[in-house]
């Protein structure tokens, strides 16, 4: 010490800590107090050299010099959480105000180190604004830690991105030039590893939001190399600024679920904190090549017209090919469509992100596709049909308190044009309100209604059948109601349909005009064609209310469409709905049959355990002529060979063929005019009574099988004449009418049979098995005589083998015994023996006759009686 001066040093000083240990030598003498001078020095003037053997990184803070600002201490403090340090060498020189010596002509001042193990949180959380996301540390961070002066440094560091361990630093520096003044760290960092894991890195970062959340559902493999570089002022984090840089080798990238996977893409990402951009790259997409650029686009930048508007853009252009569509399974009903599909075709696209949706526009002119759809969508592969498809968000449906909404549209031509309209805030779309046209002339449209689908179709050839089977397909496997309900939005709700050709249910239909509407599964329709005219409303089958309701002023089924019926009744599904139909003039097969009622109901649809019956509660046929009134049911032979049936109604066994039983009753007004309408003219004038009874026969309502036929029924018919008519049109009505027996009667009979015999009354009782009817007691009376019958008559094969009596009307007596009917039990020939032939003159006058062969050519033997 001399005067007023003071100077200390300190010789090889050992230390040992919790923090530290090492050897330093200090110094440190008096300076100048000088107030008002730049040169003041009266915190003296400090010589200190040492180094570290060991040190906890953790604790660096603690030793850093307080006139660093407390925010740059507690930076320092959080920063570097835990680390060993090594080889820690330390110097300050010069005086103690002026220490870091940002000024390097006051002093030195340095403290060097090697870090080991390190964990590095270059952005503190108690830094960054509220509810930021976290900018992830560096862990098993490796480096030298130097603070130099007013500057810290990392320096040749290699670590990995903490909860990220796949993303290696190749090499990282930091630096915060200026601890003193405004203090900003720069980062810079060559990276590598797992691209999923750099997607996470960006997702649970504050790139996220600097890169419009664009990422948010993509999923990546493969490795990339990645250039990063941060600037960050530690006292104003929100103006971070960044710049880096993907290098993608050929790895492969969804951005969405919703959007087909980029395979082998090789290219170079740039970003800023401004947004990213893709100068250009290339992939495999959908089975074809496909080169594309883009990125974020300025806040302010207008959309072209037809352009997307969405912040984050990338155009497009490539092929496609019908086998890529059908292997990218995310892309639903498009890949289950392009089963119909082979070939290939170019493409030019844009697609755009916006609030984490994407947006696509996609056109081409299909050439090099074939389509093997439907018509009016068939088309070869060298045809063009010019395709554009977009899927944009309602700009209007962003604004706060408006649920999101996106639009759909897809034309095709001038000859499709589909747009719907669907909410998309939930986790699935659902359609709001849609509009399809179909064929319209020029100067049609569809407008889009408030609520629901709208459709309007005009083609010369629609097959609604062929086009349910590729809608079946489409719409995918899952019997999910939630599923069935999503897919049943995109169906109109009103539909309006004319085509020259429909065919729906394997019927064709001419010169339909159809206006129909649909409520939840519900359909009421009205149509007009050359075939039907009138009400049709169908509830979807699997609702205890399942039924097909018609109310027809008009129906003809032809031969060939009774058989398509037939087919369609026989090959539904057990919960095919019930019937009620209503047909005010049908005509079946040719034949006008007038008004029809039908109340009908599939019993396997209650019972899918059991086999599938049509039970025909109601199956009455209306005409001017008669009335038929019927009940029944058609139901397989065989329950459980039809419950393991599979194939073609046409293929299956006998023992899986359907048997209808129907119970009816036809009252006659007038059998002449009955016959008439079926084409049997003038073989009866006249005629009134009933036929009554139960048939059976293998096959449909709609198709008599005669040689399968069995049964019986009671006929009683009045007040008729059997006319002279020809045998091929008459029939077995020929045969009983007897008109071939005049040249076999005696004289007083002729002229009763010759010109027709008329008839008081015809009845008896038929029983009929395997389409042999017979009969014991068939009566006819007419003014003069009785025709009693028996015998059998081959309905299929059109022969009988009959035994006719004709007997005289001799007195009342007589009259009443043969108004008498005949018991079926006892019979004719004991009827006879009983009642008439004991009487000589009326069995003198009676006469027997034996017909067989055909009914067109019938063989007639008279009889010879015993005396």
């Amino acid at each position: 010490r001399t005067q007023d001066k003071l100077d200390i040093q300190l010789k090889n000083i050992r230390f040992s800590a919790a923090d530290a240990e090492g050897t330093a030598d200090a110094s440190w003498r008096s300076g100048e107090s000088k107030p008002e001078s730049k040169d003041d020095t009266s915190l003296g003037i400090l010589d200190l050299k040492g180094v570290l053997s060991r040190g906890n990184g953790a604790r660096v803070h603690r030793y850093l010099p307080l006139v660093l600002a407390e925010p740059v201490r507690h930076y320092v403090r959080d920063a570097v959480v835990q680390g060993e340090v090594s080889e820690v060498k330390f110097v300050v020189k010069g005086p103690v105000d002026f220490i870091p010596f940002a000024d390097p002509t006051k002093g030195e001042f340095k403290i060097s180190a090697n870090v080991k193990n390190g964990l590095f949180a270059y952005v503190p959380k108690l830094i960054q604004p509220k509810d930021a996301a976290p900018w992830p540390a560096l862990s098993d961070l490796n480096g030298e830690l130097v603070f130099h002066r007013a500057a810290l440094n990392i320096n040749n560091a290699v670590a990995r991105v903490a909860g990220l361990s796949g993303l290696q630093l190749l090499r990282a520096d930091a630096s915060i030039p200026n601890l003193m003044r405004s203090a900003t760290l720069d980062l810079t960092a060559k990276i590598k590893g797992p691209l999923s894991d750099a997607l996470a890195f960006v997702n649970t970062s504050p790139l996220a939001t600097m890169t419009s959340n664009v990422l948010a559902k993509a999923k990546a493999n493969g490795a990339a190399e990645y250039a990063l570089r941060l600037s960050l002022p530690l006292h104003a984090v929100d103006r971070t600024r960044v710049q880096g840089s993907v290098t993608l080798p050929g790895n492969d990238v969804q951005f969405t679920p919703e959007t087909p996977l980029l395979a082998r893409l090789k290219g170079l990402v740039t970003f800023t904190e401004a947004g990213f951009s893709v100068p250009g790259a290339q992939a495999r997409l959908l089975g074809g090549d496909v080169r594309f650029e883009g990125g974020m686009r300025p806040a302010n930048r207008k959309a072209a017209p037809g352009d997307l508007d969405s912040n984050v853009v990338f155009k497009a252009q490539g092929s496609v090919t019908a086998e890529g569509l059908r292997q990218s399974t995310n892309l639903g009903a498009v890949s289950r469509l392009a089963q119909n599909a082979s070939g290939s075709t170019a493409y030019a696209a844009t697609l755009g992100f916006t609030r984490g949706a994407a947006e696509v526009i996609v056109t081409s002119n299909l050439q090099g596709l074939a389509l093997n759809l439907p018509a009016p969508l068939n088309k070869a592969s060298d045809t063009a049909l010019p395709l554009r498809f977009e899927n944009t968000l309602l700009r209007e449906s962003m604004v706060p308190g408006q649920k999101l909404q996106d639009q759909l549209s897809l034309n095709l031509s001038r000859l499709v044009s589909v747009a719907y309209v669907r909410d998309i805030s939930m986790a699935s779309a659902r359609v709001v309100r849609g509009s399809i046209a179909v064929g319209l002339e020029p100067g049609e449209s569809t407008p889009m209604p408030d609520n629901g689908v709208a459709a309007n179709i005009n083609l010369p050839s629609l097959n609604l059948d062929a086009w349910n089977t590729v809608f079946s397909s489409a719409s995918g496997s899952s019997s999910a109601a939630n599923g069935a309900l999503q897919a049943q939005s995109y169906l109109p709700a009103q539909i309006a349909i004319r085509a020259k050709e429909l065919v729906i249910s394997g019927r064709k239909l001419n010169n339909v005009v159809v206006g129909g509407t649909r409520e939840g599964q519900n359909w009421r329709a009205n149509i007009n064609a050359n075939e039907l005219n009138g009400y049709l409303e169908f509830r979807q089958p699997g609702t205890p209310a399942g039924r097909v309701i018609a109310r027809l002023s008009r129906l003809n089924l032809a031969a060939s469409a009774a058989n398509d019926v037939e087919t369609i009744l026989d090959e539904q599904p057990a919960n095919i709905p019930a019937l009620d139909i209503v047909v005010n003039d049908l005509e079946l097969r040719g034949k006008k049959l007038g008004r029809i009622e039908i109340d009908a109901v599939n019993r396997a649809a209650a019972a899918p355990a059991t086999a599938r019956e049509w039970r025909l509660n109601k199956f009455n046929v209306i005409m001017p002529e008669a009335v038929l009134t019927a009940s029944g049911n058609w139901v397989a032979i065989n329950a459980q060979a039809l419950g393991t049936a599979t194939g073609s109604r046409a293929l299956r066994t006998p023992a899986e063929r359907r048997r209808t039983v129907m119970n009816f009753k036809l009252d006659i007004l007038d059998s002449g005019e009955l016959l008439k309408r079926f084409g049997m003219v003038d073989v009866i004038r006249r005629g009134k009574g009933k036929m009554e009874g139960q048939i059976a026969w293998l096959g449909s309502p709609l198709s008599l099988d005669y040689s399968s036929m069995s049964g019986q029924f009671n006929v009683n018919i009045e007040s008729g004449q059997f006319l002279k008519a020809d045998p091929g049109i008459a029939k077995l009505l020929g045969v009983l009418s007897l008109q071939s027996l005049p040249r076999r009667l005696a004289l007083d009979f002729r002229d009763v049979f010759s010109e027709g015999f008329a008839f008081d009354f015809v009845r008896g009782d038929v029983g009929i098995n395997q389409g042999i009817a017979a009969t014991n007691n068939l009566q006819m009376k007419g003014v003069n005589a009785a025709v009693l019958m028996e015998g059998s008559a081959d309905i299929a094969k059109e022969t009988q083998d009959l035994r006719v009596v004709v007997v005289p009307e001799i007195n009342a007596g007589t009259a009443s015994l043969i108004t008498a009917a005949i018991n079926p039990v006892i019979g004719l020939g004991t009827f006879l023996a009983q009642y008439f032939l004991r009487q000589p003159l009326i069995k003198a006058n009676t006469q027997e006759f034996h017909i067989d062969g055909s009914w067109a050519d019938p063989k007639i033997t008279k009889v010879e009686r015993k005396p």
